[in-house]
């Protein structure tokens, strides 16, 4: 029987219980308070020049983490002027791996005021140290302030960053007032995009705002199931829309659009997020006739069926086409296929979808800061009955939803068929690689929990249960340094999805330098050079997808060679400052000129022939 490690007193000790500061700054010094969940731990006042005030603060918060073997999450920040509590900020969350929240004044004393400072960011934590997602009234998402520009500008190329600089402040001149709407403020993809996406746009001073629907169980059914599902094909062949599931949509997108009136009323670009908020569009076109409005489709269109009469494919396509068919432009990932033949040409472009490099999952962690996510990622394992992962053994690892899409059958078949033939090597345990299977959780996903269970019952299985103890299924609340350290210290990345718009996952794996084996499917095979980054399989095929891992763990050298490739050809067109400056693009164009001719080109190249069309203008 196969050994683990277990987790001592003091290291649950040193997870569980995560600290919370305040900070509010006078001409004389600072006040500092601390705070737990269970009540206020200390507030002092420290007296200090000007010049060392930041220093001695960062000093500070590392002797109350030593002091308390725990770890400050967030620190509520006062007292000082926006441009200096947003640099200091950025040091918080690049270098120690704190969350800043600046706060509004207080007409309290400087030790009440810092105390109520460390009170109300903890408030924001729903669970530990879990941020709840802070929504307006009008349930606008308000982003946390994490990084400055210069340090976007150190990771990006510098003619791309002074294109956004223009495409930015031509926005501004015109006014673009920009509107997204999406689902859900957090769970996906489409939300991690849009939360990196309007903290830079803020940055920059753009007029943009993301907005996510009001939620509805049962009309969220209908949008997993027979919208997202149906169109993917990995929905039972009787799982057909019907008159029932049609009334709960329009039901549901009638109450938004009335609630969601003042954000789109006066806007000038609206973008819609996959089908969920589609029902929309007919209500923008009335309320706002001159609102330019651009449908975005992230997940895998199977136009093929679409095209045949009498699919479920073609039922769900035909109920939401009618608005879909209504926008000025179809953005989709790089794959004609994913595009339904009835969108015009000329309405399509292309964009990847990205990652932000200065977010919690792919900004630089310490190895202090990799030791504490290690150990929560254990305690979390621990509370569901696991043994814990031995982070001194290999694994691999797939981090996606629980999601019938995502293979993740397959990702155990392949491990089976992986372990069975690295056994017959006779290496020490030590050396045999263990499996992470490992993702988030959404509120618009009502499958996640199902196929969860079903995960876990696989394993029980007579053909799997000898692996059991080595295989890790859980889903994790949403911390994203959580997937970053899980990704880092990973020896290969699984993506064995059968279907899959693009997933920004290969790209976090290929950026950290982490060589990947993934299915044919989709957008993935964009991100993937053949066995010079990784390797590309055909789906379904577990026993290649086997011998691929046997090579990268029994090859030392081809895997110094993959690891290294897959940084060196990691595209920054895969980031969000490119990300920021396609949506500026296509939004200040179709402000200004009313259209943008597609034609089923990458919006980058739209981007290029207009520079080059605007340089020959100057000559």
């Amino acid at each position: 029987m196969l050994s683990h490690p277990v987790l001592s007193r003091r290291e649950k000790k040193f997870v569980s219980r995560p600290l919370y500061a305040g900070i509010v700054w006078d001409e004389k010094g600072f006040a500092i308070a601390l705070s737990a969940e269970d009540g206020l731990i200390s507030s002092e006042y420290v007296a200090v020049i000007s010049k060392e005030m930041s220093g001695r603060v960062l000093d500070l918060l590392k002797e109350y983490e030593r002091q308390q073997q725990a770890k400050i999450v967030a620190v509520g920040m006062r007292g000082k002027s926006l441009r200096w509590s947003e640099s200091f900020g950025a040091r918080l969350w690049l270098k120690r791996d704190i969350v800043p929240h600046l706060l509004f004044p207080s007409h309290k004393s400087i030790i009440k005021s810092a105390e109520d400072a460390a009170k109300i960011v903890m408030e924001q934590y729903a669970d530990a140290w879990i941020a709840r997602v802070i929504l307006s009234d009008l349930h606008a998402v308000r982003p946390s302030h994490l990084v400055q520009l210069k340090d976007h500008r150190r990771v990006t190329p510098k003619n791309d960053f002074l294109l956004l600089q223009k495409l930015a402040e031509h926005s501004r001149q015109l006014g673009t007032k920009i509107v997204f709407f999406s689902s859900t403020p957090n769970g996906g993809g489409v939300a991690l995009m849009r939360h990196a996406l309007i903290r830079l746009y803020r940055l920059f001073g753009v007029d943009a705002s993301w907005y996510v629907m009001s939620p509805n169980e049962e009309a969220f059914k209908v949008t997993k199931l027979k919208f997202h599902n149906v169109l993917q094909a990995i929905a039972p062949k009787s799982t057909v829309l019907n008159s029932q599931d049609k009334a709960v949509y329009k039901d549901w997108i009638g109450y938004n659009a009335e609630f969601l009136l003042p954000a789109y009323r006066n806007a000038d670009v609206v973008i819609i997020d996959d089908p969920q908020p589609s029902g929309l569009i007919p209500y923008i076109r009335k309320a706002n006739p001159r609102a330019k409005i651009i449908y975005r489709s992230h997940i895998q269109i199977r136009s093929d069926l679409i095209r045949k009469k009498g699919t479920p494919q073609s039922r769900t396509w035909s109920f939401l086409k009618k608005n879909i068919l209504l926008v000025d432009l179809f953005v989709s990932h790089p794959l004609h296929e994913f595009v339904p033949e009835d969108i015009p040409k000329e309405k399509v472009v292309y964009m990847p979808a990205t990652t932000d490099p200065l977010d919690g999952l792919n900004k630089e962690l310490t190895q202090k800061q990799h030791d504490w996510y290690q150990h929560l990622f254990n305690e979390l394992l621990s509370h569901t009955g696991q043994t814990v992962l031995d982070f001194n053994r290999p694994y691999f690892i797939q981090v996606a939803r629980f999601d019938p899409s995502k293979g993740i059958p397959d990702v155990i078949e392949a491990y089976r068929c992986f372990r069975k033939k690295f056994g017959d090597l006779d290496r020490p345990l030590r050396e045999t690689p263990q499996l992470v299977l490992v993702g988030n959780g959404a509120i618009d996903d009502p499958e996640g929990s199902v196929v969860l269970e079903e995960t876990l019952m696989l394993l029980e299985m007579e053909r799997y249960s000898p692996l059991a103890q080595d295989i890790k299924v859980i889903r994790v609340p949403h911390i994203d340094q959580l997937l970053n350290m899980l990704l880092r210290d990973s020896t290969v990345a699984l993506q064995l999805s059968h279907r899959e718009g693009f997933e920004v996952k290969v790209t976090e794996a290929l950026a950290k330098g982490v060589p990947v084996v993934v299915y044919r499917t989709g957008g993935i095979p964009l991100q993937i050079k053949h066995e010079i980054n990784g390797f590309l399989v055909k789906t379904g095929d577990t026993k290649r997808v086997a011998h691929r891992l046997f090579q990268l763990v029994t090859d030392k050298k081809l895997y110094e060679k993959m690891s290294q490739n897959a940084v060196t050809s990691m595209s920054h067109e895969y980031w969000t400052v490119e990300n920021a400056m396609k949506w500026l693009f296509l939004a200040t164009e179709l402000h200004v000129r009313g259209n943008v001719t597609g034609n089923q080109q990458n919006v980058r190249r739209l981007i290029e022939a207009s520079e080059a069309r605007s340089k020959k203008k100057t000559f």
